[in-house]
């Protein structure tokens, strides 16, 4: 009976440690997302402070992610910096960098078309400058489901919440929909 309970005991905290494990997978790599939305968040600031502007073209704010990318990042609908060879070139008037399927092969290209509507007609500069915002999308598959996990951040206030219920707040990233698992 004991060697009965003992057994049992493992399975349980062998699955719980392989579920937490499987978590912590998916939080690291959602901390790539979460770092380049904060570090495009702050070159559109610093873009807005000497042009009263914000501009969607990446190349414009020396906004360029390293290679190895999981997530695609959308601040447009329109040019991609396409990332599926060795050497993908940048693209001077992108608005988008797709996820780099050269390094990760098993990952599947994210375009604009795939992501939720809601999301993609609130993409870009929004209002007349110099009022105005912009928003910037993060969206990958890192759970290989077929439900992609997205992130915003806004320089202004966004009408869109978390699956928590969590505002949108200008400058946080929000984790707008998040599949992974739990």
């Amino acid at each position: 009976m004991l060697g009965l309970l003992t057994c049992l005991f493992l399975g349980v905290v062998t699955a719980n440690t392989i579920r937490e494990f499987s978590r912590f997978g998916q939080r690291t790599r959602a901390a790539e997302c979460k770092a380049n939305l904060k570090a495009w968040y702050r070159a559109q600031r610093d873009h807005y402070r000497d042009t009263r502007t914000y501009e969607p073209v990446f190349a414009k704010v020396g906004f360029a992610p390293e290679r190895s990318n999981r997530y695609a990042y959308f601040a447009g609908q329109g040019p991609m910096e396409v990332r599926d060879e060795a050497r993908s070139g940048a693209r001077d008037e992108a608005v988008s960098i797709g996820v780099d399927t050269f390094r990760f092969t098993e990952s599947r290209a994210v375009d604009f078309e795939s992501l939720p509507a809601h999301v993609k007609s609130r993409i870009g500069v929004s209002g007349r400058c110099p009022d105005c915002d912009i928003v910037l999308v993060c969206a990958g598959n890192t759970d290989d489901d077929e439900t992609l996990d997205v992130w915003v951040v806004s320089t202004g206030p966004l009408d869109l919440q978390d699956d928590t219920g969590e505002a949108a707040e200008p400058g946080i990233p929000l984790h707008f929909v998040d599949d992974t698992v739990r």
